[in-house]
């Protein structure tokens, strides 16, 4: 019986080994011709309109928002941020300026020296001080600056 096993044992594992060779060589073969037999023509939509506005957006520049004034200003002056600042899009046409925070060179928010309405800032004591100014031109593209001015006594 332990003769008759070995025998076997020896015939046995070798095909079994073989079959499943060969199994995978042509499962692969087989499958590499039926992936490309499906293949099919994509659809190009670089062409469409839609396509075109959605590039067009998307190349355009960020807005710019610069300093246009002087940077050195007087404790109790008042600092009109439109007189100081300035933000323009990709043509150069003029956008509104937001301030969307003051920091003081401690690093704290002094936002309450600002008036939105008037669009000035009033500082009472000497330092300098950190404008954060955001804009967004007719495209939604939104721009962040932060600017530094001083203010000083002398």
């Amino acid at each position: 019986m332990k003769k008759l096993y070995e025998a076997v044992s020896d015939m046995i594992l070798p095909g079994i080994v073989f079959v499943a060779v060969t199994a995978i060589l042509t499962g692969a073969a087989v499958f590499g011709k039926i992936g490309n037999s499906m293949k099919a023509d994509g659809d190009d939509f670089s062409h469409m309109a839609d396509t075109q506005a959605v590039e067009a957006v998307c190349g355009r520049q960020e807005p710019r928002i610069q300093c246009i004034g002087k940077k050195v200003w007087k404790a109790g002056e008042s600092v009109s941020i439109y007189n100081v600042f300035s933000a323009a899009d990709e043509n150069g046409s003029s956008l509104k300026l937001m301030v969307s925070d003051i920091i003081s060179e401690n690093g704290d928010s002094v936002l309450n020296c600002y008036h939105e309405s008037t669009g000035q800032a009033v500082f009472p004591k000497r330092g300098a001080y950190t404008f954060c100014l955001e804009t967004m031109d007719s495209e939604r593209k939104i721009s962040k600056e932060r600017m530094l001015i001083l203010v000083d006594d002398r």
